[in-house]
């Protein structure tokens, strides 16, 4: 090889080598910004990462973002938050007021709220959210009415905003909270402050007040014209029923060769004797003579199966209801209603048209002791409270004024009715049919104080003014409600509810 071609080749493999270490080192320059890029990358993920974790673990889903809109009004989750546990507090205290120890078989606070049932396939947990947009959405629509038009809350109604939140303070303390945010935290979940609660709770005033300022005036709008005839399309849902039932149960008995088919036979024979008795005493009378003999002495009063002044809208067997509202109906029917094991026997006995004014009483009443071996009412602890009873007459004789009625009955009345006062009493409403057959009688006169004896109490009445006719009132009510139902379902149109992202962080 001539050294000239040497020298090139030499040259040449000089040359493929720089440009292969070129090569190589743009190559590690491009691998060293990769690894720049994705350890950067992997830097500001992490970054995001924890940005997200201090979000979600901040207030700022809770406060700072929307969750739900009513209309163009918007609340977060931290409202929402509010309105579902503050109905849950009011309904589980409502059903423990009601059912006690046996509460937690409709609402347990052990078990988590989405397994269990409010109703079929509605959990509670559906119910109190359901619930809880409903009032945002009616608070927003009302508060909204209430000051387009002009009205506002007065300074009683603000002070018991203010009396509600001292009550909520006064609860953090007594349960050892040492601030009382953290009792709204734990109350309602993060992001409750007071100057949140207090705007939610104006809100709430405003929509329940203002409600009933609507209320009242469209009811007093209504013309006795337009009363009477809306009354007279409902009253077969609202006239007053007076009647008695009994309901024979078959009761199969395998000893005496009694299978279920003749029992059903001995029950429907039962009922046909009960059914001949067409008027109290005798229907009262045929109960005691067929009732099985453990529970003849539930019947032993004549008015064990009376059923006094029902309303048929409060009546949910429809049969029942049918038969007892028809206007063929008169006193002294019976039927009987099969039942899928029973026969039940109805006795019609009066249907009251509710056209009589409602009664405004001052009451005392007075429990008669029992003894403590027996439990019963014994001669000796009755004439202690008839005693009782008869210094109260003469207290009010000495001075027969509405006065001094009311400084008695804040002494001695043992049912706790603040100056004993009963207002827009109706029939049926006072255990006591007697206490009641005065009050509404035609020639009672106002002050003219009585005392009645009923089942183990003694009742001391003043009788005062009568107030609104109950039919009126009732037609009142139901023209007002159908009124209010119309605007809220227009302005709900108006006012959709909308669900947004932080709508996920409630609960």
């Amino acid at each position: 090889m001539s050294a000239s071609r040497e020298k090139k080749k030499r040259f040449e493999e000089r040359a493929d080598g720089v440009e292969k270490r070129q090569v190589r080192a743009k190559t590690n320059k491009k691998n060293l910004k990769r690894k720049r890029i994705i350890t950067t990358a992997a830097v500001v993920v992490i970054v995001v990462l924890l940005v997200v974790a201090v979000v979600f673990n901040s207030n700022l889903f809770y406060t700072g973002v929307a969750a739900l809109k009513v209309g163009s009004e918007k609340y977060t989750a931290a409202d929402v938050n509010y309105e579902y546990y503050n109905t849950y507090y009011n309904t589980y205290s409502s059903i423990a007021n009601t059912y006690g120890d046996y509460a937690s078989l409709l609402l347990n606070p052990e078990t988590p709220l989405d397994e269990q049932y409010y109703a079929e396939g509605v959990t509670w947990d559906d119910y109190f959210e359901e619930y809880a947009q409903s009032q945002l959405q009616q608070m927003t629509i009302l508060t909204n009415a209430a000051k387009a038009e002009g009205w506002s809350l007065s300074s009683e109604q603000i002070s018991e905003i203010d009396a509600n939140i001292e009550s909520l303070k006064s609860a953090a303390a007594s349960n050892g909270y040492s601030d009382y945010r953290s009792y709204l935290r734990a109350l309602y979940g993060k992001g409750i402050t007071e100057n949140r609660l207090r705007e939610l709770l104006e809100k709430s005033y405003y929509a329940t007040y203002y409600s009933q300022y609507l209320a009242d005036t469209w009811m007093n709008s209504y013309t006795e014209d337009e009363l009477i005839s809306y009354y007279d399309g409902v009253r077969d849902e609202y006239d007053a029923i007076t009647y008695m039932a009994y309901t024979v149960v078959s009761t199969p008995d395998d000893e005496n060769g009694i299978d279920a088919d003749a029992a059903l036979d001995i029950a429907r024979t039962t009922a046909n004797e009960i059914a001949g008795a067409h008027d109290q005493v005798a229907f009262a009378d045929a109960v005691r003579l067929y009732a099985p003999e453990e529970e003849k002495a539930d019947y032993a009063d004549d008015d064990a199966c009376l059923v006094r002044y029902a309303s048929p809208s409060g009546i949910s067997n429809e049969e029942w209801k049918t038969w007892l509202t028809s206007q063929d109906r008169a006193e002294g029917d019976s039927t009987i209603i099969s039942g899928t094991d029973s026969y039940t026997v109805l006795l019609f006995l009066d249907r009251c048209g509710n056209d009589y004014k409602m009664a405004e009483i001052r009451g005392i009443t007075i429990q008669v002791a029992t003894d403590e071996e027996s439990g019963e009412v014994t001669d000796a602890t009755r004439t202690e409270a008839e005693n009782t009873v008869s210094m109260i007459m003469e207290a009010y004789n000495a001075d027969p004024t509405e006065e001094n009625f009311i400084e008695l009955a804040n002494t001695y009345d043992e049912a706790g009715v603040e100056d004993g006062l009963y207002s827009d009493v109706v029939l049926g409403q006072l255990a006591a049919a007697e206490v009641e057959a005065y009050i509404f009688a035609d020639d009672t006169t106002v002050g003219d104080v009585r005392s009645f004896y009923s089942d183990g109490y003694y009742y001391v009445i003043y009788p005062m003014e009568r107030g609104e006719q109950y039919n009126l009132e009732i037609a009142k009510n139901l023209m007002a409600n159908d009124q209010y139902d119309t605007m809220m379902e227009n302005a709900k149109a108006d006012n959709p509810i909308e669900t947004l992202f932080a709508y996920r962080f409630i609960k």
